[in-house]
């Protein structure tokens, strides 16, 4: 089946061409400018039997390209996931080398996120103006450049600083990369291959652990940190050879360069009518942009951006990056030696790469909510566990039992949260506050990660790590009545149908 190419009507409903297998296609909403508005989705190929030899090499190469832009790109996403990951195993050994405070500790974690809440800003425009390849490589330049710098970094204060500007280049790869893979694939593909950005982003933090765990023995936390310059060196080659996507060039009048990247992605017969297809949808965007303020004083359009926005916190707020950051320091004073410590962080790296892919398997198939709910009350379970287990006295046993309910935590986070999050922000939305809205929850999220990080060692020193625990599980209480109060069932369904839900 072409990549592209719209499903024919048959007598039993809507049925792939030569075949009876059902497939989905768009969802025609109208809205309120009585235009239609085209909400995607995407089903996996079906393949046709009397596939010409001709036809099916093609399909091969069209597959063989789209897949390596896609890998290379999503090196993005995996240098985010290192960055992220990497510090947890660090601060083991630079806490004493620099002599720093629970607060230091906060603030080092925490600036790269800050970089990053700024990178998620700017990276939209960077992307408008210098276009996607170019900005993914200017994001590799610094990740390469950040991670050398906050190797060699001689105190706090240019640890610091290096990691706010390591910290840009994640937030941009976290809205740049999903925007170029997405403008780059086939629609057929499209939706796979862009849900692969929170595979590598949670592939990325399993090598964090991997490398801080072969490094323990030497305490080398200035190599944990330089290790990230080597995907960053192939991020930078890799885009250098990569095109732009087709939506970019057309932006900016440059249709040859659009049609020559599209001949590599799309049947010949389907060429033509996507360029036509892109125009109007860059005609259709415009005519939206212009009336957004009058869309965000509808009563339905704000209660949609507020359930976008709970979203956006509970991600943060329900603590899971105090694990992602701090497992390996929690986990020693639980009992655990540091080397073991740091070596069963890749229990929790592990965790959340199936968790992910657990996520990815199950959203589609019984939809958003159930796996919010099975996830959220899982970690519930899991964060009054933790509570008990930090009040016990400290041993070996208390510590393993202790990484054991992190694993639980972090597998049904991504399960109940990280997956559906990032799906549920980029369809909830009507088509005029989409790309507005979508910005300011990511912009959120990395301010909420930022001060998650930067209080929890101050607090968890002065309260005590039980008690930040069971505060996490009153969060993720809150948030699973939120959630099933506010949000809505998106599967299959159209922004219209959406909207009824998210006010009912």
């Amino acid at each position: 089946m072409n990549p592209s190419v719209p499903p024919a009507k048959g007598p039993g409903g809507l049925i792939g061409p030569n075949t009876d297998t059902p497939v989905r296609v768009p969802n025609p909403v109208q809205d309120d400018t009585e235009k239609v508005v085209v909400s995607p989705v995407t089903e996996p190929p079906v393949p046709q039997p009397d596939e010409s030899p001709e036809h099916a090499a093609m399909r091969a190469k069209i597959k063989k390209f789209v897949l390596t832009v896609v890998v290379i790109a999503a090196l993005g996403g995996a240098l985010f996931g290192y960055d992220t990951g990497v510090i947890s195993g660090v601060l083991v050994y630079l806490t004493p080398d620099f002599g720093l405070s629970q607060t230091q500790v906060g603030i080092i974690t925490s600036s790269l996120l800050i970089g990053a809440a700024i990178g998620s800003i700017t990276g939209g425009w960077m992307a408008d103006r210098w276009g996607r390849r170019m900005t993914l490589l200017f994001a590799g330049c610094l990740f390469f450049i950040g991670a050398i710098a906050q190797a060699l970094a001689p105190d706090a204060t240019v640890m610091i600083i290096t990691r706010l500007f390591l910290g840009v280049a994640v937030g941009t790869a976290s809205l740049v990369v999903p925007m170029y893979v997405s403008e780059i694939s086939p629609p057929t593909y499209r939706g796979r291959l862009v849900s692969m950005n929170s595979l590598m982003i949670a592939s990325g933090q399993l090598l964090a652990y991997i490398v801080n765990a072969l490094l323990a023995p030497t305490g080398n936390w200035r190599l944990m940190l330089a290790m990230a310059a080597i995907p960053a060196a192939a991020l930078v080659i890799g885009m250098y050879f990569m095109p732009d996507s087709p939506r970019w060039y057309l932006k900016q009048g440059r249709t040859a360069d659009a049609k020559k990247v599209l001949e590599q992605s799309y049947f010949p017969e389907n060429v033509e009518p996507t360029i036509t297809e892109i125009k109007q949808s860059e005609a259709a965007d415009a005519a939206v942009k212009a009336s957004l303020g009058d869309q965000l004083r509808k009563p339905k359009v704000r209660a949609l951006f507020w359930t976008g926005v709970g979203l956006a916190l509970i991600q943060q707020f329900v603590g899971v990056n105090t694990v992602i950051y701090y497992a390996p320091s929690t986990l020693t004073q639980a009992g655990m030696g540091d080397n073991a410590a740091i070596t069963s962080s890749i229990g929790i790296g592990i965790g959340a790469v199936l968790g992910v892919i657990l996520g990815m398997s199950l959203v589609d198939k019984i939809g958003r909510r159930p796996p919010m709910f099975i996830g959220l009350a899982i970690m519930i379970v899991a964060l009054v566990g933790m509570g008990l287990i930090e009040q016990l006295t400290q041993s070996t046993a208390t510590g393993y039992i202790l990484l054991a309910l992190m694993i639980v935590y972090v597998c049904a986070f991504q399960l109940g949260v990280g997956v559906p999050t990032w799906l549920l922000i980029s369809e909830i939305f009507p088509a005029p506050i989409r790309a507005t809205a979508m910005s300011i929850c990511t912009f959120l999220i990395w301010m909420g990660n930022f001060t998650v990080s930067l209080v929890f060692p101050p607090l968890g020193e002065l309260w005590g790590a039980s008690t930040m625990f069971f505060i996490f599980a009153a969060v993720s209480a809150i948030s699973l009545w939120f959630c099933y109060r506010r949000v809505p069932e998106t599967m299959g369904e159209s922004l219209d149908d959406i909207t009824n839900e998210a006010e009912s």
